[in-house]
């Protein structure tokens, strides 16, 4: 099995921008409120959890895509933390799967949240960087139709959090 080396990215608007959204006031005027909409879609019933990520390893082999819903994730609390994404691919064709170099990581500010495009490939855990772990507030939907690809399996990769 080939180890793939994901370097860390900083989460911005610009470098996320092809795989969703990152949730942010991009202004902040002294004197006047302002909103900053998020492009959130859902087909179905929208679920709103709080998920426990604990301190685990940085090594993984699966992506996943959603088709009903732009998921989002808003840190609450804990340790710094990493998502492993890749571009989102043809809906209907359940064989189109990004490469491995498409693959990156990213690191999830704490003070922002982040929400895939529908489609966007994505690892399953957020990768923290130190104990004991972090939790998220996630935006979800259900029913939530999912596809998974094992990259150990169709590429012979494995891919690992540089961080």
């Amino acid at each position: 099995m080939r180890i793939v080396k994901l370097p860390v990215e900083p989460m911005t608007a610009e470098s996320f921008a092809p795989f969703g959204e990152v949730m942010e006031a991009r202004e902040r005027p002294a004197d006047a409120r302002r909103f900053f909409p998020i492009d959130f879609r859902i087909d179905g019933r929208t679920t709103v959890d709080v998920i426990w990520q604990p301190t685990g390893g940085k090594r993984f082999r699966m992506l996943e895509r959603h088709f009903a819903v732009t998921q989002a994730f808003i840190p609450l609390e804990g340790a710094p933390a990493v998502v492993a994404v890749a571009p989102p691919t043809d809906l209907d064709d359940a064989d189109a799967v990004p490469k491995p170099e498409e693959v990156r990581a990213f690191l999830i500010d704490p003070g922002k949240g982040y929400a895939y495009k529908t489609g966007t490939w994505h690892s399953l855990d957020r990768f923290l960087l130190g104990p004991p772990g972090a939790s998220f507030i996630i935006l979800n939907v259900d029913p939530n139709p999912t596809q998974f690809v094992d990259y150990g399996e169709r590429f012979g990769v494995e891919f690992e959090v540089d961080g």
